[in-house]
């Protein structure tokens, strides 16, 4: 039961779904949300989702570089590559990764999801 629309009653934010984060010392930060029809890439998305949880502009995310903690490509591939076959990819599950503090979560339905290490927590 929540206190709130975006809270549990002990005061964990919770994820836009309404559920509580999986990890209990990780809090909800922000979420994204990549459309392989869009004008953005995949990288850029996720750029921008660990821009809005630091609170910077995406030009100041360089240290590390984002191709140092993930295989982007890989993702984009194989979450929402080509067709194959003349098939779409039907690929389900997720890939998770850290970004300096943050945990950055990457959905096959293309939600990107941030997280942070919860106050207090190990």
């Amino acid at each position: 039961m929540t206190s709130s629309n975006d809270h549990t009653d002990d005061g964990i934010k919770l994820a836009p779904d309404g559920n509580e984060p999986d990890d209990p010392d990780m809090t909800f930060v922000t979420q994204a949300h990549y459309d392989r029809e869009s004008h953005r890439d995949l990288t850029t998305e996720i750029i921008f989702a660990i821009a809005d949880a630091a609170d910077v502009a995406p030009v100041d995310l360089k240290d590390p570089p984002l191709y140092e903690c993930v295989d982007i490509a890989a993702i984009e591939d194989g979450f929402f590559g080509k067709e194959v076959a003349g098939q779409t990819r039907d690929s389900e599950g997720s890939v998770s990764f850290r970004y300096n503090q943050y945990h950055v979560e990457v959905a096959s339905d293309g939600w990107i999801t941030v997280s942070e290490p919860t106050a207090g927590g190990d």
